[in-house]
């Protein structure tokens, strides 16, 4: 489980049942947290050099609401393989959704039985873009490792991927 964090405000923290970030709010608490970090992506450069690779993680993290069909999850799970093992290179992510879209006979593999020790909820204290990279480079790892049995099916979708032609 996550390390609880301070709470401020007093209110009584709640575990998001998708990753386990001690927050308030528990889920809703969760998802609010991705849509302003990702707002922040978006309005900061600088930050936003990490989106492909924060959203990919948070995703694989909840399951339910954006990997629900094996097509949603195979996009998450190249997507991550491409933002770790490939540097986020932008070809590669632009071969993903061509080969998604060809590719009607996709099976969704088991959940893990963890998705990882670290949560988002580690991440909203980075202040400063480099801490901010760090820390999203870092979660996106551990959430990987949490896939460890699916490594090779990741690759070899990647690989079917950028095997397709344009």
């Amino acid at each position: 489980m996550p390390e609880d964090r301070e709470n401020p405000s007093g209110a009584e923290k709640d575990a998001c049942p998708e990753c386990g970030a001690r927050i308030e709010g528990g889920r809703e608490g969760c998802q609010a947290l991705f849509n302003e970090l990702g707002a922040r992506d978006f309005s900061d450069p600088r930050f936003g050099a990490m989106h492909e690779l924060f959203v990919d993680t948070y995703c694989m993290q909840h399951l339910e609401p954006y990997c629900h069909s094996a097509r949603s999850y195979a996009a998450h799970l190249t997507r991550l393989c491409c933002g770790l093992e490939h540097g986020g290179k932008k070809q590669v992510y632009d071969a993903i959704p061509r080969w998604l879209n060809a590719n009607n006979k996709l099976e969704k593999p088991a959940e893990p039985p963890s998705r990882g020790t670290m949560t988002i909820a580690d991440v909203r204290a980075a202040a400063a873009p480099e801490e901010y990279k760090r820390l999203v480079l870092a979660w996106a790892k551990n959430v990987w490792e949490a896939f460890a049995a699916q490594h090779e099916l990741a690759r070899r979708w990647l690989h079917d991927a950028l095997a397709r032609k344009p």
